[in-house]
């Protein structure tokens, strides 16, 4: 008798599930239907979830090529800036060889004046004559020096200039690392200057009593004046040539140009790489906030 009553006790705990779910059905119903309409035994139409609206995007420079669609935008980095880095990079290579080629221009301008200026019958003339004038000077100083090196006194004293120097050598040498005593450095170092002034005075007095000695060298001094005003008058030249003077402005100009594409090039080098790292950063995190979000951490959006 125990065992048929409880079955029949559980009767009724299934009969209340059982009406409780038919009431939560017509709830749903009148809810989703709530004119009473009959839709035949079919299920009632289900109302499309809402479209999820994106919100703009910034564009880097204006719209991007490749666009997808009527207002779809591409991922791509904006032309403008990446455009702009590409000709800068162009123009300061241009600009760059323009500058080499101004300077070789100012370059070869003066050296071709150097050439037509050495090359021209004036110059070399003068050139020849300081040249022939030198050596007539120097054969005449030695005829003049010939009676002075025969001389025992002046031999003498070349002997002992050469036998103090010798001396003064080898007393620096064996004083190494200690320094000579300058008491003794300061004897020898006179005597040497005696014996050569002595020598030296017997040579300008026989030179200065040749006529053709003094004669020669007014003659050599004349021919290296002339030589030297030659090249005074060029060197003032280069600084009036008209051509030199127009190769010198292009090379200032071509140096502000570079200075200018250089800078340019600096600026579109940095909008380029925002534009691209702008790119590439877009939609880096996308996908990661949700119900968890508590803040922006090290590694984006997160919630734990």
């Amino acid at each position: 008798m125990l065992r048929v009553l409880k079955p029949l006790g559980a009767a009724p705990v299934v009969m209340g599930m059982v009406l409780a779910g038919f009431t939560g059905i017509a709830r749903v119903d009148a809810q989703a239907n709530p004119g009473g309409h009959d839709f035949g035994g079919q299920q009632p139409p289900v109302a499309p979830p809402p479209q999820m609206v994106q919100p703009p995007v910034a564009n880097m420079g204006g719209n991007a090529a490749g666009q997808q669609g009527g207002n779809a935008q591409s991922d791509f980095p904006a032309a403008d800036p990446l455009r702009d880095w590409v000709l800068a990079s162009a123009r300061t290579a241009r600009t760059r060889a323009m500058f080499h080629l101004a300077e070789k221009q100012l370059s070869d301008s003066i050296r071709d004046a150097q050439w037509t200026f050495e090359g021209s019958r004036e110059y070399k003339d003068a050139v020849a004559a300081e040249k022939q004038a030198y050596d007539a000077f120097t054969a005449e100083r030695q005829r003049a020096l010939k009676s002075v090196v025969n001389d025992p006194k002046y031999r003498a004293a070349i002997d002992l200039r050469d036998e103090m120097e010798s001396r003064l050598a080898k007393v620096r040498a064996m004083a190494r690392p200690n320094p000579v005593p300058r008491e003794d450095l300061l004897a020898m170092a006179s005597a040497k200057l005696q014996y050569a002034s002595t020598a030296h005075n017997m040579e300008r007095d026989a030179l200065e009593k040749d006529s053709a000695v003094q004669d020669a060298r007014q003659k050599m001094v004349q021919a290296s004046s002339r030589a030297n005003d030659l090249r005074n008058a060029f060197d003032l030249s280069i600084r009036t040539n008209a051509q030199i003077v127009q190769a010198r402005h292009n090379l200032d100009q071509s140096r502000v140009d570079l200075i200018t594409a250089e800078a340019y090039y600096n600026a579109a080098t940095i909008a380029g790489a925002v534009a691209t790292d702008f790119s590439y950063y877009r939609h880096r995190w996308d996908g990661l906030a949700g119900p968890g979000l508590v803040g922006w951490g090290p590694y984006g959006y997160s919630g734990f």
